[in-house]
């Protein structure tokens, strides 16, 4: 034997013959009770029951509690171990006296006690917490495999699986620290928290990471009444609309965001949290401000803000909702409550934006969502050398849903927009357009059939591609029955184009309508059914010089109508086609 190794061993002897003499009763009875109040001292939970005690010098000291179970004082957590190993200290056990510096909990099956209705993790954490903040000091806990199950009134709420957690030993004052992994709702996630458990300003952190959320937060807590949290938060989420089916919340509105990356100076207050020079970016689209989350009563939140940025593509966020088609065959009640079920204030400002093509500049964007009120629009924008401007206000009513639509294009350059809005190609010239409806219904059918308003559409000093209305007049002046085989070529110049329109019954019906140029004259009169989209229309070609007049048609379905002519000595062998996109829009 070397001269280490008969150090070792005699340290050995020696070590166990100090044990051997300590005056200490190894009986288990008397272990299990010292060890079960021990173990309410260090971490807060009372053992209510145990099934068999063990314990074990070698190779390091602990004992052993089978099928354990265990509440905290106030009731506001119990559960049941498969097994609680208390490691002890060495040198309080060569006294005699059991101290622990590290408790186990294996595959523990954990209560927590939840108000009815509450789905925060800060309201569920709290009564627990609270708990062992008011232990004096508190050893290392390691939860191995454990399940924990959120109730109300008996009735489970959410279930946490597969934890694995190591709370860190602390004195007093000193504050909580954890970090593990679990799965909740299927996801699983990495965590780990600091949390000052005294009052005054002390450091606080959490950060997490999952599959779809990555979140840090370093700052400071100050309390401890009315607690106040400073700090830099930065979360990632690969989807919005996953991330908050995650958490339980369902909202139509968040279907229009995808990737989401914040990062602000977070103020958290109770029942408040301000976002203070926040960095949003949507799908790598930024926009900074300031945002707020409050609640307003009856576990509602309300979201606020306003937000600014280079750039935003408005029709990729629309296109994403949920929205219903206009469908008179829908029987369906319109459902007004699945949209406003949390309030929004929200301003966005761009320096340009997207819309389905369509692109503008200088924009100021709104939401505004109340209960059974929701309101959108744009306070301004530019577009095309002219401005836009647009307001949806639907509102709950007696009747159903009350819904006003609000629309403004002020002088814009019908040419220069085509370039990319395709159905505007064969369109050019400074336009003007103006749109208000009011109606008010429970389905579609009774919202369509309720409207009234009004359309009024000018344009100067453009042209119309897809038929050129004066050599047709020519030709069929000159030589009808050949000069009109082709009819659908060519452009028209024309000096006005007007059509002004109203809406009452489920029909817009023209009021006046017509197109000129210098030698032709365009007339187009009838209507158009908003529950059908059917068009009935007739048109007549009239030129200044002669008697001539040439009728058309104009019918069929307003995505693809035909335009004809009428008169027999006119009519082309040819079959109709689309009408310019001007006449079916």
């Amino acid at each position: 034997m070397t001269r280490r190794a008969a150090i070792l061993a005699f340290s050995l002897v020696a070590l166990i013959g100090l044990l051997g003499l300590q005056p200490w009763d190894l009986a288990l009875g008397r272990v299990q009770r010292s060890a079960v109040a021990a173990i309410a001292e260090k971490t807060g939970f009372v053992v209510k029951t145990v099934e068999r005690a063990e314990i074990a010098l070698l190779p390091f000291p602990r004992i052993s509690l089978s099928h354990v179970g265990f509440s905290q004082r106030d009731g506001a957590l119990s559960g049941e171990a498969v097994r609680v190993r208390a490691h002890l200290r060495l040198l309080p056990l060569l006294i005699g006296r059991l101290s622990f510096d590290r408790i186990d909990l294996v595959a523990p099956q954990i209560d927590v006690a939840v108000a009815p209705g509450s789905d925060g993790v800060t309201e569920w954490l709290a009564a627990p917490l609270a708990e062992i903040e008011r232990l004096r000091s508190q050893s290392k806990i390691v939860v191995q495999g454990g399940s924990l199950f959120l109730r109300a009134n008996g009735a489970i709420q959410s279930v946490v699986r597969d934890l694995h957690l190591v709370i860190e030993e602390r004195s007093l004052n000193e504050p909580l620290e954890l970090s593990g992994s679990l799965t909740w709702r299927g996801v699983p996630t990495d965590v780990s928290l600091r949390w000052p458990m005294v009052g005054g300003s002390a450091k606080a952190a959490l950060s997490a990471n999952s599959p779809l959320l990555k979140l840090r937060f370093d700052g400071t807590r100050s309390g401890p009444d009315e607690s106040v949290i400073n700090g830099l938060l930065a979360l990632s989420s690969p989807s919005v609309p996953e991330l908050l089916r995650w958490f339980g919340e369902e909202s139509r509105l968040a279907a229009a965001l995808g990737a989401l990356t914040l990062s602000a100076d977070l103020q958290l207050k109770p029942h408040e949290a301000s976002f203070n020079n926040a960095i949003a970016s949507l799908d790598g689209e930024r926009l900074d401000g300031v945002l707020k989350l409050s609640e307003t009563g009856a576990g509602r939140f309300a979201l606020s803000g306003t937000l600014a940025g280079a750039t935003l593509d408005i029709g990729r966020l629309v296109n994403r909702l949920p929205i219903p088609s206009i469908d008179a065959g829908d029987i369906g009640p319109l459902d007004l409550d699945g949209w406003t079920g949390r309030e929004i204030d929200l301003r966005i400002s761009v320096d340009a934006a997207k819309l389905n093509g369509a692109r503008l500049n200088d924009v100021a964007s709104y939401l505004l969502i109340k209960k059974g009120r929701f309101e959108t629009g744009l306070l301004r924008a530019s577009a095309y050398g002219g401005s836009v401007k647009t307001r949806l206000l639907a509102v709950s009513a007696p009747a159903g849903v009350d819904v006003k639509l609000q629309a403004g294009l002020e002088r814009v350059n019908l040419g220069q927009a085509s370039s990319d809005l395709p159905q505007l190609s064969r369109l050019s010239g400074n336009g003007t357009f103006q749109l208000a409806l009011d109606g008010a219904g429970r389905t579609f059918d009774e919202l369509l059939g309720s409207l009234v308003g009004r359309a009024n559409l000018s344009v100067k000093q453009g042209e119309l591609g897809g038929i050129a209305f004066v050599d047709l007049l020519r030709r069929a002046e000159r030589a009808p029955a050949q000069a009109l085989r082709d009819w659908r070529q060519g452009k028209t110049p024309f000096e006005s184009l007007t059509a002004n329109a109203g809406v009452a019954g489920g029909l817009l019906v023209l009021t006046d309508a017509q197109m000129s140029g210098q030698a032709y004259r365009f007339i187009l009169s009838g209507n158009a059914s908003l529950r059908t989209r059917i068009l009935d229309m007739a048109a007549s070609l009239a030129s200044p010089t002669s008697e001539l007049k040439l009728p058309f048609s104009l019918k069929g379905p307003v995505a693809s109508p035909f335009f004809e002519l009428e008169t027999e000595a006119f009519l082309s062998p040819a079959s109709g086609t689309s009408f310019p996109s001007l006449l079916t829009r």
